[in-house]
């Protein structure tokens, strides 16, 4: 049994969580409202009302929030869990998608206070985390990772190490953005059938069953074709700019040209100008429509 302080308590952490508990773990947990993870509280967690209290006398602290600015305060607000008493050489790992910049930051600051760190960030969704399916996409001192396989190991279906403190998260931006323009080229195609008088359940069949199948194709494209979204959404346009915004800024400062990340942005960007920042992310297929009836307008001015 490892002794756990666990930051954040949204759907995704909350079904890394039972995995934990299920395995066996003591887990305090921090969540800014308290009231929406009491159901972990009746699964057998702590709950802490700081990310300090959540990280006292812990061995291992996970985190998984939205994004910079909530993740900078858990660890290093006022009452932030690296102001608290840890075990020696307890380890500090983060599953959250972040910029880059933040990660080697974040690294420094845990190394100066004597502790270890582990970027972690996973790929999949809630069920596959409750199933044990996530994808874990690690940067850490080979030593660092071993400690966390085993709490790791009930989560994923596969660990990838890519190196030293930092190149999980790199990995999982550029991963990212691949993923995000593959589902704004799938609304494309959908949009471009439509208009072509095909019908859609079958061109998202096709789409599916070619080379042209990879998994967002496979998922978002029932969603597109029947115009039935998941609500709650999984994953919404907000998001999606978030992980492109981080994505787009690492390759670039890598010297890269992200063209067709920027064009997924532009999609996206239309989305939430439309009032769908908190829509299903499979709905950018109506932001595209709305791009082909601009085009059409144009063309007859």
């Amino acid at each position: 049994m490892t002794k756990i302080g666990y930051l954040g308590g949204g759907n995704m952490a909350q079904a890394m969580v039972k995995r934990l508990l299920a395995a066996g773990h003591d887990v305090t947990l921090y969540n800014r409202t308290l009231d929406k993870v009491r159901n972990l509280e009746a699964a057998g967690a702590r709950l802490a009302r700081t990310p300090r209290e959540a990280a006292e006398g812990a061995e291992m602290v996970f985190a998984s929030v939205t994004d910079d600015a909530a993740s900078r305060t858990v660890w290093t607000g006022p009452e932030g869990a690296l102001s608290a008493n840890l075990a020696p050489g307890a380890l500090i790992v983060e599953h959250s998608t972040m910029s880059h910049d933040w990660v080697l930051e974040l690294c420094g600051i845990v190394r100066e206070k004597g502790l270890h760190y582990v970027d972690c960030p996973v790929a999949g969704r809630p069920d596959a985390a409750a199933a044990g399916q996530l994808a874990v996409f690690v940067g850490a001192d080979k030593e660092d990772l071993e400690k966390i396989r085993p709490l790791v190991t009930p989560l994923s279906k596969e660990i990838f190490h890519f190196g030293a403190p930092g190149t999980g998260t790199a990995f999982k931006l550029i991963y990212n953005v691949l993923g995000v323009v593959q589902i704004v080229g799938l609304a494309e195609a959908l949009s471009a059938a439509e208009a072509a008088g095909i019908d859609l359940r079958t061109a998202a069949q096709a789409l599916a069953n070619g080379n042209t199948g990879s998994g967002h194709v496979r998922k978002h494209g029932p969603f597109m074709a029947e115009n039935e979204h998941e609500d709650p959404p999984g994953f919404t346009a907000a998001g999606r700019i978030k992980d492109l915004t981080y994505g787009i800024g690492l390759e670039e400062a890598l010297g890269e040209d992200p063209v067709m990340g920027r064009a997924a942005l532009g999609a996206y960007q239309k989305m939430v100008d439309l009032g769908m920042a908190k829509a299903a992310d499979s709905m950018i297929i109506d932001a595209v429509r709305e791009r082909r009836k601009g085009a059409k307008q144009l063309q007859k001015a």
